[in-house]
């Protein structure tokens, strides 16, 4: 069952269907290597040992986001379950700047009010202030509230009454931003 970016378990999904492909990726690039040893035509051998440096290549296209999101989990089910259909939520998106990764387990957007919470350490301004950039760039102004507990964030929950003004581009760039 495939995942999409902001449905709840994407992370694992993520993590299986790319740690899938970077093994096949290895059992390959294992392969050419050893078939380039044992080959006795050189002209043979150098093709398998290029071919096999080659696809480090592709390889580590996958593996760079795939570290980043591997030490990651999801939120505890039990107290999201009720927000799954809601589609003023989003979960399990990963953004990443150069100083830092910061994991959002959960955001909600009420209009040009955006809620998160996140799962590490990040810097929160920071984390805020990227958030208010990209939207910006994408022609919404918002104001972003960084949560330390879901509790915090229900406070701020709405579902029933929460504004739809920029929902579906607000999520388009979540999801164009996350791993």
């Amino acid at each position: 069952m495939t995942k999409k970016k902001g449905e709840y378990g994407y992370r694992k999904y993520f993590k299986i269907k790319n740690g899938i492909i970077i093994g096949f990726f290895v059992f390959i690039i294992l392969l050419l290597f050893i078939a380039s040893k044992v080959t006795k035509n050189a002209d043979i051998s150098r093709i398998l040992l290029v071919s096999s440096i080659l696809m480090v290549l592709p390889m580590a296209n996958l593996l760079s986001p795939f570290l980043v999101v591997f030490k990651y989990k999801s939120f505890e089910y039990d107290k999201i379950k009720e927000y799954l259909d809601d589609k003023h939520f989003l979960f399990d998106i990963i953004l990443t700047m150069n100083e830092q990764v910061m994991p959002l387990d959960i955001i909600y957007i009420d209009g040009e009010k955006i809620f998160g919470i996140l799962s590490n350490k990040a810097n929160r301004v920071k984390t805020e202030e990227f958030i208010k950039e990209r939207m910006k760039i994408g022609g919404i102004k918002v104001s972003v509230k960084i949560c330390d507990s879901f509790n915090e964030m229900k406070k701020f929950v709405q579902s029933k009454d929460a504004d739809d003004k920029n929902l579906d581009e607000i999520r388009a760039i979540f999801k164009s931003l996350s791993v």
